[in-house]
């Protein structure tokens, strides 16, 4: 069955559309510490991750959720999953440019981890997510905190193949 939440073109699709022009737009401006190839990388890191956890958990056997105005795929979903793209290249251009290290690499996460769950928060207010079916918001947090871990991972791999 496809459950249909709204038909209209209002916030949830706008939120998406503002924030990857305006992320995108961002990203153009400030100035380029990484390669071409290793910037998409990031970018891509975060469309990929968003797409397999998603697709992970809101879909059967699970379906704990669904994403926008319906149930059921559609292009404005695949625009919400490249928006996610400049987020993860944020993370690891800021994290570079601020150089961080050792323990502050916990209170960097954290920090990431509670922005992104005050944006998931924002998502459901205004239709993104629609949490109906079982999904409780608190369960983001630590599978936020892993997936910035991994980027963190994938980023120094990333530095020392490059040496």
């Amino acid at each position: 069955m496809i459950v249909v939440y709204e038909t209209a073109f209002d916030w949830n699709e706008w939120f998406v559309i503002i924030t990857l022009v305006s992320l995108s737009f961002f990203i153009f401006r400030i100035p380029k510490i990484f390669p071409p190839i290793e910037a998409i990388g990031y970018y891509l890191f975060g469309i990929t991750i968003v797409y397999f956890f998603d697709h992970t958990t809101s879909v059967r056997p699970w379906d704990l959720y669904d994403v926008n105005d319906s149930s059921k795929y559609q292009l404005m979903d695949f625009i919400y999953y490249v928006m996610n793209g400049p987020f993860s290249y944020m993370f690891i251009y800021l994290y570079s440019k601020l150089n961080i290290k050792g323990h502050y690499n916990i209170l960097y996460i954290f920090i990431w981890s509670s922005f992104s769950v005050l944006a998931e928060w924002i998502g459901v207010k205004i239709g993104l997510f629609h949490y109906d079916k079982g999904y409780n918001m608190y369960w983001s947090l630590p599978i936020y905190m892993l997936v910035q871990i991994i980027l963190i991972i994938y980023y120094h791999l990333v530095q020392i193949s490059k040496k």
